[in-house]
């Protein structure tokens, strides 16, 4: 559908939880306010929830995301990301998101 906004997620990266502006399966933007990512930084993101649930104070759910960062956008205090690697956690949270169900609740962390 035209027009039509992707709901937004958070992730965690060593205990920083970063919202993300974009996401695909392939690639993340996403909110960097304290400037900790650098370009070319490989990162472990081991958690991940949906806007909505995050919202109502839940924690993220326990996933393995390799990434890394291939641009950093200090002027919008954004990072675009590149995944290397989705389990199969991260991969039912990206596609219950897409399909705008409610994200299996696997181990949350």
């Amino acid at each position: 559908m035209i027009g039509k906004l992707r709901p937004q997620l958070y992730l965690r990266h060593i205990g920083h939880v970063f919202r993300t502006v974009e996401w695909s399966y392939g690639g993340l933007v996403i909110e960097d306010k304290s400037g900790l990512l650098t370009t070319g930084a490989l990162l472990r993101i081991d958690g991940l929830i949906d806007e909505d649930t995050y919202r109502h104070g839940r924690s993220p759910v326990l996933v393995d995301i390799r990434a890394r960062v291939v641009r950093v956008m200090a002027e919008q205090r954004q990072a675009a990301l590149m995944c290397l690697k989705l389990d199969d956690a991260a991969y039912r949270i990206l596609n219950a998101v897409e399909n705008g169900s409610r994200p299996i609740q696997v181990s949350q962390v």
